[in-house]
């Protein structure tokens, strides 16, 4: 158990480094989180980096600097694609889960305490056929491009060149970084602050996406959805105002059996 924490612990840290190794060439990154939720509160998340051709031109090393053996041995499911259609590198982290109890803990290990995205967790409430999903997270950076690094990385770095490394390129922040968040839930939209998808009324589930600031922001990420199986619910209401009916109905055979049984013992002769 303790080994399997270590690997997760140093896990949720890998996909966030790729994003500071291209930052330092002052070129684009765009890390974009999705997270799947299916009616049984099984589903899936998934977290995408992506750099373009201009940072592996300034940096080729970039493919072989790669070291994702630990969060494959934690679970996750790795692909590193080089070049892609634009010449860039994308790499792909996928974890599924069991439940949103699991999907919380996978969450809170996905971002660390000071990366762009903190405090995840999603909350199912009710029924079988009447649950409400519970989405919320903080959003920035708050410390900085210090977030994108654990404390080893920074002792070793001096601390966090990249803000130094973006003034020399001429960027800002917002050139070089993109952040994203994607999420689908069963059911209707109840509330958020996130943009929610268009839907139709046959659609089963919600999807609501935010933009993540690239500055020190404290932002808050919130999202609920309602999931009724209006049919089951009303089969559910026939059959229990079928099995009240059955018992009236029962009571009163009774009854009638008892009223005719001493009717009878009351005319019968001799009595």
């Amino acid at each position: 158990m303790t080994r399997s924490r270590g690997l997760l612990r140093r896990a949720a840290r890998l996909v966030l480094p790729v994003v500071a190794l291209v930052l330092l060439t002052a070129c684009r990154v765009d890390l974009a989180t999705t997270i799947n939720v299916a009616e049984n509160g099984s589903g899936s998340i998934t977290v995408v980096a992506t750099a373009d051709a201009a940072a592996l031109r300034a940096a080729p090393e970039l493919p072989d600097a790669l070291n994702v053996d630990d969060l494959r041995a934690a679970g996750w499911d790795v692909t590193v694609q080089n070049p892609t259609a634009d010449a860039g590198l994308t790499v792909t982290a996928r974890r599924e889960f069991a439940n949103v109890d699991e999907a919380t803990m996978f969450l809170s290990q996905l971002s660390g305490d000071n990366g762009p995205l903190r405090e995840m967790s999603i909350v199912r409430t009710g029924g079988v056929n009447d649950s409400t999903y519970t989405f919320s997270a903080k959003g920035g950076l708050r410390d900085g491009l210090a977030g994108f690094a654990d404390a080893d990385a920074l002792v070793s770095l001096g601390g966090a060149p990249f803000a130094e490394s973006l003034a020399t390129g001429g960027m800002t922040l917002a050139d070089a970084l993109g952040m994203s968040l994607s999420l689908t839930m069963p059911g209707e939209p109840i509330d958020t602050n996130g943009t929610t998808t268009a839907r139709t009324d046959d659609d089963l589930t919600t999807t609501i996406t935010w933009t993540i600031p690239v500055d020190a922001a404290d932002a808050p990420l919130t999202a609920t959805t309602r999931d009724r199986d209006v049919s089951a619910l009303v089969s559910g209401f026939a059959a229990r105002g079928f099995l009240v009916v059955m018992i009236l109905f029962v009571a009163a055979v009774f009854v009638y059996v008892a009223t005719v049984v001493q009717r009878r013992s009351r005319s019968a002769p001799g009595s």
